[in-house]
Order: structure tokens, then sequence, then C-alpha cells
């Protein structure tokens, strides 16, 4: 038995200790990472429903907005008229006194 095959196998056992110290690091983070991923995963869903969410809310409040326009082009109108008809009526009884 040669005199440095102690020496030797003290070093093996320290190495494979490195070494089995790094795969459970790597392992460690390598699970971090399968939970960050899956995280992200589920965080860019929520942001996607809510872009979703979003962009049916622009869809209704333009259609409310067309609907309010319209409202108001029509109410404009009602008024003018009746503005119209009333400076008519004083019109013609400024013009019949």
């Amino acid at each position: 038995m040669p005199s440095d095959l102690p020496s030797e196998l003290i070093r093996w056992f320290q190495n494979m200790q490195r070494t089995l110290d790094r795969l459970a690091q790597v392992t460690e983070q390598q699970n971090k990472l399968h939970a960050m991923v899956a995280r992200l995963v589920r965080e860019n869903g929520e942001l996607r429903e809510e872009m979703d969410n979003l962009r049916n809310m622009v869809i209704r409040l333009t259609d409310q907005r067309a609907e309010t326009a319209q409202a108001l082009r029509g109410l404009t109108a009602y008024v003018t008229a009746v503005r119209d008809e009333v400076m008519r009526r004083s019109r013609e009884g400024t013009s019949s006194e």
C-alpha cells in the first residue's frame, strides 16, 4: 500500500464533499428558479386576463361615449328647436303689438 494513499483518499473525499455541496446549492437554486418561473407564469396569466378586462372596458366606455354623444346631439337639436320656437313666438308677439 503506497504511503500517499491515505492522503489521496482524504483529498478524494474532500473533493467529493465539495462536489456534493455544490450539487446541493445548484439543486436549491434550480428549485428556487422553478418556483419563480411558476409564479411568473401565473402572474403573466393574471396580467393577460387583466388586459382582456381592460380592453373590454375600453370597448364599453367607447360605446357609452358614442351613445352619450348621440344623446347630446339629440338634446342639442331639441333645445335649439325650442329656442328657435320661443324666438319666433317672441318676434311674432312683438310684431303684432
